[in-house]
């Protein structure tokens, strides 16, 4: 890799061990954990082997830090969750189904992207050699994504306008309701994905049938 003369060392430093991570998680992603050698990681980053090495022990300090730090991504789904839900509380079913709605759509978004399919493939094909990345990445994304939702749902069990006795469980009925089946689909045939209003009726569907289980008719207040 050419170096712009009078950078400083430490800057020359970051920029190859980005450019290492970026071509690693590619080929990762690509070919899988043993399917991928140091020697291509090194050529795809235009960097020596033994720059790689400086920068991570060996194959799997790099692995590690890749999925790492792409789990550490979740605040993201997070957000976007509880943005969907909405600053103030809904009053009403039909303004609850609306937001769960909204919520659904947007969880599915999160999932549906390529590069977070071609990851969840990766983790479930090294979870046996990497059983602590799987669970990490289990209990800081899928597992999390539920939480929210029921931390979320909860104002509307305390208003009275849900029923669940078993929030999280509910949580899980609705946060699947909206991506099991697609999501299923889309880790087998990554090149169908649904289309935006495909999205918006998988996601409508989603809120009816969460609110027939658990919603009542009540108004809050």
């Amino acid at each position: 890799m050419d170096e712009t003369p009078g950078r400083p060392a430490a800057g020359r430093t970051a920029r190859k061990r980005e450019a290492i991570l970026t071509a690693a998680t590619g080929l990762f992603l690509r070919n899988g954990f043993h399917g991928t050698s140091m020697d291509e990681v090194a050529s795809l980053a235009q960097v020596s082997k033994q720059t790689v090495y400086k920068q991570f022990a060996d194959k799997e300090a790099l692995f590690r830090e890749i999925v790492e730090g792409v789990t550490g991504n979740s605040d993201a789904v997070v957000d976007l969750v509880t943005t969907a839900f909405g600053k103030a509380p809904a009053t009403s079913r039909a303004d609850l189904e609306e937001r769960l709605r909204a919520v659904a759509r947007a969880h599915l978004d999160a999932v549906l992207r390529p590069e977070v399919l071609s990851l969840r493939r990766l983790i479930i094909a090294e979870a046996e050699q990497f059983p602590d990345l799987a669970r990490r990445y289990y209990e800081q994304a899928p597992s999390r994504g539920v939480d929210v939702v029921a931390d979320c749902l909860r104002t509307y069990v305390d208003a009275g306008l849900v029923d669940a006795d078993d929030l999280r469980l509910a949580a899980g009925h609705f946060a699947y309701l909206a991506l099991a089946a697609v999501q299923d689909r889309a880790l087998f045939i990554p090149t169908e994905l649904p289309d935006r209003k495909e999205r918006d009726r998988i996601a409508a569907a989603a809120a009816r049938a969460f609110l027939a289980a658990h919603g009542t008719n009540r108004t809050e207040g």
